[in-house]
């Protein structure tokens, strides 16, 4: 009897040995599982803000052309009425006036 108790102690301390030795790769194994995934949530975002920033910069450029392209338009009206009153200063005070009576006109009621 003292010899299958010795039997059974035997091969408990080796199915003991061989989880402990399976717990520690498994613990190995999450660290590393855990370290890749860091570095991919690390890449992730620094994907992320260089997106935002071309995105950013997108933006402003477009902004800066469309004011561009209005600062262009608005001197060229400015222009357009300024060479009109040139040429035809007697109409051009007529709408004016005309122009100054209507806008009374309407917010006097």
């Amino acid at each position: 009897m003292a010899r299958e108790t010795k039997i059974v102690n035997d091969i408990q301390d080796e199915s003991t040995a061989e989880l402990q030795a399976q717990i520690a790769q498994l613990k190995e194994d999450i660290a590393a599982i855990a370290a890749t995934l860091t570095d991919m949530g690390s890449r992730k975002i620094n994907q992320v803000r260089q997106d935002a920033s071309d995105a950013y910069n997108d933006v402003y450029e477009q902004g800066e052309d469309a004011l561009n392209s209005l600062k262009s338009s608005a001197c060229s009206v400015e222009q357009q009425v300024t060479d009109y009153v040139q040429e035809r200063p007697v109409t051009s005070l007529a709408l004016a006036a005309a122009f100054g009576y209507l806008v009374a006109a309407l917010t006097r009621r």
